[in-house]
């Protein structure tokens, strides 16, 4: 008799032991389903950094700065961009609050620059080099706007989805009319090491310059 009793007794606590687990089955599942069909799961998903640092997986891509007139996404270029080629090329430069290769190319940028802010505020600045202006915008894309946020995706044009990137907008002649032309590079734009890479950087400003100044009497904003 004791030994059926035994017996009864872990048939009941296996049954118990089933039933939580079939609850807590449930209980997953329920929060799962909230999650997709609600804003919640769009929230989360905001949330969370897609970009990779280029340092960090030992990528440096070996990008050759060729300007074009079409962008990544084949959207318009941004108004805060175009308000500003009004006055000058624009160069814009990208990172993220975790990435040791935009930390290594900051000094260099303050230096071509003549600029200093941080790193996770948003910083425009015209700068005068030569007789062309300038205008250098950071943007973290851990904090800045959603306009600007944007923009890294139409200006990533091999697709990279990593940081630093920098993009110049200057302006070119496209058959029949003046439009805005670009140039993205990543990383330490094919150099060795961020010193190397400043040198491509003024560079980029010049080849922008010179663009600019050669078409921007037929731009029309």
């Amino acid at each position: 008799m004791p030994h059926i009793g035994n017996q009864i007794q872990g048939d009941i606590m296996q049954k118990r032991i089933v039933a939580q687990i079939i609850i807590i089955a449930i209980l997953m599942g329920s929060l799962g389903d909230m999650l997709v069909t609600t804003d919640v799961y769009d929230d989360v998903l905001e949330r969370i950094v897609t970009v990779i640092c280029l340092s960090c997986v030992k990528l440096e891509p070996r990008t050759r700065l060729d300007f074009t007139f079409d962008t990544a996404t084949g959207e318009p270029h941004p108004q805060f961009v175009l308000e500003n080629l009004s006055k000058g090329p624009v160069f814009l430069h990208y990172r993220t609050d975790v990435c040791p290769a935009c930390d290594d190319m900051e000094p260099i940028l303050h230096d071509v620059f003549n600029v200093s802010y941080d790193i996770r505020e948003g910083f425009h600045k015209t700068i005068l080099f030569g007789d062309t202006s300038v205008t250098f915008i950071h943007i973290n894309l851990d904090h800045t706007r959603e306009k600007k946020r944007e923009s890294f995706q139409i200006y990533d044009k091999d697709n990279i989805n990593g940081v630093p990137m920098f993009t110049i907008v200057t302006l070119g002649y496209h058959p029949a009319f003046v439009k805005p032309y670009y140039a993205t590079g990543y990383g330490f734009l094919g150099q060795e090491n961020p010193e190397d890479a400043g040198l491509v950087i003024q560079d980029m400003i010049d080849d922008a310059s010179t663009t600019y100044h050669q078409n921007r009497d037929g731009y029309t904003p």
